[in-house]
């Protein structure tokens, strides 16, 4: 039993690292959430910031072509905002996916960490049990011991 108890400790810090590797994969890729986000925020901040200042200067007057321009770069804009929507919604499933392989890699270490409290609390009953016997074989030893030694005086 003992053997066992080691091989499933060795099994438990196995699947510590691996939850701790599952752990920083699952950070790295919300950090990479937060980055998009940010970045997607920072395009939305400076399109707006940009019409506001077309809008300023229109009031001069625009020409055709730089009215064009203008519509032309907002398109652009406005595709990679669009574009920066879509990785943050790959950047979300490849957490979803180590969110869930971290989940997997807790659940395994928690069974190895039942297995082997049921391991040492069944070893200590077993322990429990032979020192019970070995005190009942004292008590009785000496019960005769002590008979033995009245019935002999």
């Amino acid at each position: 039993m003992a053997n066992t108890l080691n091989g499933m400790n060795t099994l438990l810090e196995l699947s510590k690292r691996n939850l701790d590797k599952a752990a920083e994969r699952l950070a790295k890729a919300n950090r990479d959430v937060a980055q998009a986000r940010e970045q997607e925020t920072r395009l939305q901040t400076y399109r707006d910031e940009y019409i506001a200042q077309r809008n300023a200067l229109s009031l001069e007057g625009v020409s055709a072509t730089d009215l064009q321009n203008y519509m032309l770069f907002l398109k652009n804009l406005d595709q990679a905002i669009v574009s920066q929507g879509g990785a943050i919604h790959q950047y979300e499933e490849i957490v979803k996916h180590h969110l869930a392989y971290w989940q997997k890699c807790q659940a395994k270490k928690r069974s190895y960490e039942v297995i082997i409290e049921r391991n040492q609390l069944q070893m200590q009953k077993l322990a429990n049990r032979r020192e019970q016997k070995q005190m009942d074989e004292f008590s009785s030893n000496q019960r005769r011991f002590l008979s033995a030694n009245h019935s002999g005086v």
